[in-house]
């Protein structure tokens, strides 16, 4: 089966606490593993960007799932591709919260989070230098 790498944007409904997002991860963590779904997640200003790594089928399922989550709105999948590597291989679903001073030190991030925007807003080239970001470890943190 294909892998395919899928990365959406979407509006939190409502603010996460620290405690609530750990929480989250943990059990996002678990289940991506035994899912085998890696990636990486980011959440700026209340908005969530996320890339979702497997296999199709499974990833498919994954975003549907997330699609009908009450705590997303404005879900937006910002690309979906067929892979033949992950970027994220040896993440189990990395995790960054960052408000908009901290993407405005980097080229082509600089006005993105406006006023009024929010990564529900990226563009398509905008998301992929965001990716690179993570892979080249700019933001990386440990998994």
């Amino acid at each position: 089966m294909p892998l395919i790498q899928l990365v959406y944007a979407s509006a939190a409904t409502k603010p996460f606490s620290k405690k609530q997002l750990v929480e989250l991860l943990k059990l996002s963590r678990a289940r991506n593993a035994e899912r085998d779904v890696t990636g990486v997640l980011l959440l700026a200003e209340g908005t969530f960007f996320q890339v979702l790594e497997g296999e199709e089928e499974t990833v498919e399922a994954l975003f549907q799932h997330i699609s009908k989550d009450p705590r997303h709105a404005r879900i937006l999948m910002v690309a979906r591709t067929e892979i033949e590597e992950r970027l994220f291989g040896d993440w189990s679903m990395g995790f960054q919260r960052m408000k908009a001073a901290d993407l405005k030190k980097y080229t082509g991030f600089n006005d993105m989070l406006s006023p009024g925007s929010t990564l529900v807003d990226i563009d398509k080239g905008r998301a992929k230098a965001l990716l690179a970001a993570f892979k080249d470890g700019r933001w990386r943190i440990a998994a």
